[in-house]
């Protein structure tokens, strides 16, 4: 329907995704596959099912609701035929021990806004707001640009996460609405965003140089710190530096992998990257410090003091 969104979660009460306590919104798609993405049921923009076997009761109801006859048994177990399943829902509202779960619904302007607005007194005392993450949101840019102007309207403070793998059209038009972009820069190599990444490495860059060049807002710049793919130092030290030229540079995050989104990876039958391993703690210290000292110089050209100790896995450096 026009004028609809298509999320996957509303995440109340978040204190990760941008200051003060904040309103999460995740949107389905993306046009990224990063191997170590951890909300993989972000990808697909049409609504997927999520089967928990632990959970099953076994009472067999999803076998009678389905349209499509996608529940089946295969080598004794319950499973899902993906290539039948459309995501309609019926068996996961018929589900009351949860083992199926709807991922991904249509969601007007209005009804989501009501959502944001029911907490408006935890910004106010916390200076937070609405956070746009998925998925890439920015996929959904006209629908991103309606919620962000109505929360903007209402003097809510709005931050996007994004990857930049897209037409710079698409980001310019929120670009009014917004107070804070989280820009992910997952690699510097070329070989990283082909192999591992999946994305236009080469658009991601320009769009960034584009966004300092035309937001007025504050820009932060993160990392996801994967061993083994680019946790070293000629990856995050590149990345530091083209961070540092931004006009708005609030802070340049790494941010440590970890495995837990295994589980749903498995709940939608999707293959789990073995090979991203979690950085330890002592490499990602590193890593922060050295990231901290390319920035540095920069903000001592503008005549910003950064912070002399980095906290770990958050990498403030203002």
């Amino acid at each position: 329907m026009y004028g609809e969104g298509v999320i996957f979660d509303i995440q109340r009460f978040a204190v990760h995704d941008g200051p003060g306590i904040r309103t999460t919104v995740f949107f389905k798609g993306c046009s990224c596959r990063c191997i170590w993405c951890h909300n993989p049921e972000s990808l697909s923009v049409r609504p997927q099912i999520e089967f928990y076997p632990s959970r099953c009761i076994g009472c067999g109801r999803c076998f009678g609701v389905c349209p499509e006859r996608a529940h089946i048994t295969a080598d004794g177990k319950h499973r899902i035929d993906r290539g039948r399943c459309t995501g309609c829902g019926r068996c996961a509202a018929e589900c009351f021990s949860t083992a199926l779960v709807l991922k991904g619904r249509n969601i007007s302007v209005d009804e989501l806004l009501e959502h944001i607005l029911s907490d408006r007194s935890y910004y106010e005392e916390s200076g937070g707001g609405l956070t746009l993450s998925g998925g890439e949101p920015v996929l959904q840019s006209e629908f991103a640009a309606r919620i962000l102007a109505a929360c903007k309207k209402e003097g809510i403070h709005t931050a996007l996460q994004t990857a930049g793998n897209y037409p710079f059209e698409l980001l310019e038009a929120l670009l009014p609405h917004l107070d804070l972009i989280m820009y992910d820069i997952k690699g510097f190599a070329l070989q990283t965003y082909r192999f591992f990444v999946r994305g236009d490495r080469d658009r991601v860059f320009a769009n960034l140089k584009l966004l300092g060049a035309k937001f007025l807002g504050e820009t932060a710049v993160r990392t996801p710190c994967v061993g083994g793919v680019n946790d070293t130092d000629e990856e995050i030290g590149a990345i530091a530096r083209m961070a540092g030229e931004l006009r708005n540079i609030k802070y340049y995050q790494l941010i440590p992998y970890h495995g837990l989104a295994k589980a749903k990876y498995d709940a939608l039958d999707k293959e789990f990257a073995q090979q991203c391993a979690t950085p330890p703690p002592d490499r990602v210290r590193e890593l922060e410090a050295l990231a901290s000292r390319y920035v540095a110089v920069f903000n001592q050209e503008r005549g910003i003091i950064p912070r002399a100790e980095p906290e770990i896995g958050t990498g403030l450096y203002r």
